[in-house]
């Protein structure tokens, strides 16, 4: 029975599915109209009046191969997408019935408008940042696209990938870390998922000192006002203990009725803050629960005693960013990959140096009246 089993996988394959049950080809759709989109064109046309008619679909060649869109007996359009120019394209559109049977085709022309890739990478914006170079562009359509981050390599002098950021959010953002403050030649161009690609963008670049503020310095500072804590295993200094995850951290304590709340954090040293990376909650808590949402991060170079929020410098309006923007509960592969890893927080360079930051949370992602972090990480120029 194996041997069987083994010869009719590997044998002639047995049809699947309805086999043809007549040889007459289907009429060919009529009245066909071009709306030239961004990368493609969307085609409206009139069926044919046949019983059996099962789809149509639109045949053409784009960047080099054959290709094929499809859509049911049941819609009077289909889209052609995938350009990365504005040149002119013969498309076929033909009816196909349920034994199979193709019409003749009818043929368009159609002339792309310029496609997203393209103006994705118009909006495309490398500069200098702490530690490394940030690029920054605008994707309102929320197309997924890729960005890639080159760099010139001396020995080879030619530009190599040094970074690539999947995303499909509005205001999209990377960054390269990491860098010592050497002038440095990069680029950047932005990818679709056919494979077409924006100009590349040149750029001379220095990036400007950073490292990670050593949290072995830092000190549990609470001042009156601050917390509810909830104590036990989620107190302060689990924040920054290197640990991040789903049972390690820092939890305030809800159900008291206060609200704003805030932590005091001693660096241990005085400094300009760069970023500030927040680490959530992960698990079933991943863009839920008590994770930071809506914050503001102060600063100061001396501790007042009575909690006083007069002698601190507001550094930061903080916003946490959902990649996806999905419903609470679902998350995409880079919604993870975002709180797994951290998500930055930047800090302008006129901000003043400050030894101590108090983090106040206005809002949490489930809108509840405590917050628990796993870790944060200050990063900038502690000289």
């Amino acid at each position: 029975m194996i041997a069987v089993g083994v010869w009719n996988a590997c044998g002639e394959e047995e049809p699947i599915g309805q086999q043809p049950v007549d040889q007459v080809p289907p009429k060919p759709v009529t009245d066909v109209k071009v709306q030239n989109v961004a990368g493609g064109a969307i085609l409206t046309y009139m069926l044919p009046d046949d019983e059996d008619l099962l789809y149509v679909k639109a045949v053409y060649e784009r960047n080099g191969e054959t290709c094929e869109s499809r859509t049911s007996l049941y819609k009077d359009s289909l889209k052609v997408e995938g350009y990365g120019d504005t040149q002119t394209y013969n498309v076929k559109v033909i009816a196909v019935d349920r034994s199979r049977n193709e019409s003749s085709p009818v043929s368009v022309t159609i002339q792309p408008l310029e496609p997203e890739v393209t103006m994705i990478g118009e909006s495309l914006m490398l500069q200098a940042d702490f530690g490394g170079v940030t690029a920054s562009w605008d994707n309102v359509n929320r197309e997924e696209i890729s960005v890639i981050i080159l760099q010139e390599n001396d020995s080879l002098m030619e530009y190599v990938p040094l970074e690539t950021f999947y995303s499909s959010v509005i205001e999209g953002t990377g960054s390269v870390r990491g860098m010592d403050t050497i002038p440095g030649k990069f680029g950047a161009y932005v990818q679709d998922h056919w494979g077409n690609r924006s100009e590349v963008k040149y750029y001379e670049l220095t990036p400007i000192f950073e490292t990670l503020f050593d949290r072995l310095r830092f000190r549990d500072a609470s001042l009156p006002g601050d917390g509810p804590h909830y104590g036990g295993g989620w107190s302060l200094p689990n924040a920054w203990d290197g640990v991040w995850g789903v049972d390690q951290g820092y939890s305030s304590q809800g159900g008291t009725g206060v609200w704003p709340q805030s932590v005091t954090i001693d660096m241990g040293v005085l400094g300009q803050i760069s970023r500030v990376r927040i680490h959530q909650r992960m698990g079933n808590y991943t863009w839920t629960e008590g994770n930071l949402r809506l914050f503001e991060v102060w600063g100061c170079e001396t501790l007042d005693p009575t909690g006083s929020w007069d002698s601190w410098t507001k550094l930061m309006d903080c916003e946490s960013m959902k990649p996806s923007g999905l419903p609470l509960g679902e998350n995409t592969n880079e919604d993870v990959d975002m709180a797994r890893d951290g998500e930055d927080f930047l800090c302008s360079p006129q901000n003043p140096k400050v030894r101590y930051i108090r983090v106040k949370v206005l809002r949490t992602w489930a809108g509840g009246d405590n917050f628990q972090l796993t870790e944060i990480e200050v990063f900038g120029d502690n000289r």
